[in-house]
């Protein structure tokens, strides 16, 4: 089993967003099946539960500040077919879905015209670990799944504590999806798993195929976050990137997840970070 991060050229880095991007892509429709299935299932009402409670904590931070608002703004960084957008944005915030592919979106446009607020969204392509947004422009910054993503991720730290204000909170959800390419025992669990998928209800019109698997591997081979024991390396250098508070929550898989979900990811499960600046 081999795995190597690379320590290469810009040229071969934005080679490397370019891959990413292009997977991206061709994923969208698919990965959109999956969260607009989520927006209809049980456990949306826990996702709403915990995103709420932080945007209360924000709130209080602001109106102990004396400049709280009646729209907080929100960040959400790696949008996607905008689960986040969509759901923040029935929540009340203000929301900016922010996603380096273009066909994320237009699925993300889609499923907040149909189950979100669409006057209170707008969107941008962008790279989430460099953002040109001026300094303390944020309440909250929201990630699912992006994480593990990033090339440098302790400059996406630094980046997303600049733009957020005094109080804001950075909360994101990830899990380690490719640790089996570095740990054998990982991937001996991930196998038996899931050997098949189909006794564990998955949908075949949000799967990933065979070919798309395989360059997601290829893709989490070349990034640093693949290797990192997570969340406890996140929470560490959350702190180093000048966030005051960090914590996570490695059970959060358990509420938010279908019977199907834990199962099937069993060796990987879903962890939330959240940290304020």
């Amino acid at each position: 089993m081999s795995y190597r991060v690379r320590d290469d050229s810009a040229a071969d880095a934005a080679s490397r967003i370019d891959r990413i991007v292009r997977y991206w892509n061709r994923r969208s429709q698919t990965y959109s099946n999956g969260v607009v299935t989520e927006f209809g299932s049980a456990n949306y009402a826990e996702w709403r539960t915990i995103l709420n409670s932080h945007i209360a904590q924000i709130s209080m931070q602001n109106s102990e500040r004396e400049h709280g608002a009646a729209e907080l703004t929100a960040l959400d960084l790696g949008c996607g077919p905008g689960f986040f957008c969509t759901l923040l944005s029935s929540l009340g915030c203000k929301v900016i879905g922010m996603d380096f592919s273009e066909k994320m979106i237009e699925q993300a446009r889609t499923n907040v015209a149909t189950y979100g607020v669409p006057e209170r969204v707008s969107f941008r392509i962008g790279d989430a670990s460099h953002t040109d947004f001026p300094n303390e422009s944020f309440d909250l910054i929201v990630m699912r799944n992006v994480t593990w993503l990033m090339q440098d991720p302790l400059a996406a730290f630094k980046e997303w504590h600049r733009i957020l204000r005094p109080g804001g909170r950075l909360v994101f959800f990830d899990a380690n999806w490719y640790r089996y390419l570095v740990d054998e025992e990982t991937d001996s669990e991930r196998r038996c798993d899931q050997a098949d998928p189909a006794k564990l209800g998955w949908a075949d019109n949000t799967k990933a195929t065979q070919d798309e698997e395989a360059e997601c591997e290829a893709i989490a081979r070349e990034l640093p976050m693949t290797a990192k024991l997570r969340p406890e390396w996140d929470v560490h250098a959350l702190k180093n990137a000048g966030f005051k508070e960090a914590q996570s929550d490695a059970n959060v898989w358990r509420k938010v997840w279908t019977p199907g979900e834990q199962a099937f990811y069993a060796s990987s499960p879903l962890f939330m970070v959240a940290a304020q600046k």
